[in-house]
């Protein structure tokens, strides 16, 4: 008796303790599924819309265009992020003088 209340409890501490692992990673496994999600459908969608040789040409000519155009901006607002850390830094060590 005393035995199963015990390990009752212990089974109910190792879960709360295990909680944010479980919830974690079920948020990550959400987010490959929608990653899967957005890669098949923007497959599908390329396919679908190829119904010709040269439809199939200008499909893939405006994906290197999105493709080099999200390059530079990803790019960019990496170096707006790495500026304003900068700053904070700065305001940071300043204000700590």
């Amino acid at each position: 008796m005393l035995i199963e209340i015990a390990g009752g409890i212990v089974l109910a501490v190792l879960f709360l303790a295990l909680l944010p692992a479980l919830v974690q990673g079920a948020l990550w496994l959400a987010a490959i599924g929608l990653v899967l999600v957005a890669v098949i459908g923007a497959g599908w969608l390329l396919l679908a819309g190829a119904q010709s040789t040269e439809g199939f040409a200008v499909e893939l000519i405006a994906a290197g265009v999105f493709l080099v155009w999200l390059h530079y901006e990803i790019k960019a607002r990496r170096e707006i992020a790495a500026e304003e850390t900068a700053k904070k830094a700065e305001q940071f060590s300043s204000a700590q003088d």
